[in-house]
């Protein structure tokens, strides 16, 4: 990776030109959603006719990833011009998908919902899925297409970006798998990120239980007077819990309807099993965020480890603060590459923290 920073600007498949007097640019793809960037630069002529809303930005710095331009500032006193954005992932989030489909495979449904509400949008959609991902029941209902996306991404732990091919502009969506880096010993291991070996500071260790719950008693759609159905109750968790060790929660699932509509505009009613289903999958869901939180918060380094060579995006890494006896293994959700006039950094960061020992 290069500490000279060169950006080309696309509109459309055309390459229109280089940017010139760069003064700093944050790039900062992540695993699964559209990341962002900031270009500080020159308001030159060229530059303000190049940097325009819709325009792409391509870093040859990081292969297959480009970034759209939404919004610009031009401040006239200083003659400079910064341009914001989101990598090209970003274009679905103009799609909304029609219906509710139900997705049991994480992957083939975020393509099938892709396809279906392409209308246009200049990205190619694979027609298979590289790998299975197979999910609890995810309803996907009336959303944009980049919020359905990345809840299924969640629920498969995979990643996903538009593929930009530089030579002709256009565009591929891929979905892609981190590599589990954290066993040592393992083919994939390559080091690890601590204290000691000063990839890894200022670490903050945070437990916090105040909201913990371990069962969710959910409640779904009340019958109205011409209903005939009665209202469905479920509890979900550890529901042989009991006495202090029970923390029960209640969630209100009438939201889940009986009846609702499918990508075609279809009017459909569940079956009492199928709705069953439903109620109990919206309370998993809420169960999640009551779990009881641990958190690592840290900064780390592009040193010892090296991005491209060690780690990419998505895999899993070790973590270790040798100081309070603390092993993790983290995902790389994103990165944070600046160039600035005294050259580029790079810092990795991370979530999906596993605690193995403290």
């Amino acid at each position: 990776m290069s500490d000279a920073l060169r950006l080309y600007v696309y509109r459309g498949a055309s390459r229109v030109g280089l940017v010139e007097s760069a003064g700093s640019l944050q790039w900062m793809p992540a695993f699964d959603g559209p990341g962002e960037i900031k270009l500080v630069c020159g308001a030159t002529a060229l530059n303000r006719a190049m940097l325009v809303q819709g325009a792409v930005l391509y870093n040859p710095d990081t292969p297959g990833l480009a970034a759209e331009i939404l919004a610009t500032d031009l401040e006239t006193a200083e003659y400079k011009l910064t341009v914001r954005g989101k990598f090209t992932l970003q274009r679905f989030a103009q799609r909304v998908a029609k219906g509710k489909t139900t997705v049991t495979d994480a992957a083939a449904g975020l393509l099938g919902i892709c396809r279906a509400n392409l209308r246009g949008l200049p990205v190619t959609v694979p027609d298979t899925a590289p790998f299975a991902a197979a999910c609890e029941a995810v309803d996907v209902a009336w959303t944009d297409c980049l919020t359905a996306m990345q809840t299924l991404a969640k629920a498969g732990g995979f990643g996903m970006r538009c593929v930009f091919d530089p030579a002709t502009g256009g565009e591929t969506l891929e979905l892609v798998q981190g590599k589990d880096r954290s066993a040592p010993g393992s083919e994939l291991y390559m080091g690890y990120f601590s204290t000691r070996m000063q990839n890894l500071s200022a670490p903050t260790y945070t437990q916090d239980v105040s909201d913990y719950a371990n069962v969710v008693l959910c409640g779904g759609e009340e019958p109205g007077e011409d209903d005939s159905f009665t209202r469905y109750f479920c509890e979900i968790g550890d529901t042989t819990s009991t006495g202090n060790a029970r923390h029960e929660l209640w969630v209100d699932g009438s939201s889940v309807r009986h009846k609702y509509t499918d990508a075609s505009g279809t009017e459909r009613t569940y079956t009492e099993a199928e709705y069953q289903t439903a109620v109990q999958n919206y309370a998993r869901a809420a169960l999640v965020n009551h779990l009881g939180t641990r958190q690592l918060k840290c900064t780390a380094a592009d040193s010892q480890m090296i991005y491209g060579r060690d780690y990419a995006l998505g895999d899993i890494v070790p973590i270790r603060v040798e100081e309070i006896g603390l092993e993790a293994s983290a995902r790389v959700a994103s990165l944070k590459i600046i160039y600035e006039n005294t050259g580029r950094t790079l810092c990795p960061v991370f979530d999906n923290f596993t605690f193995k020992k403290e």
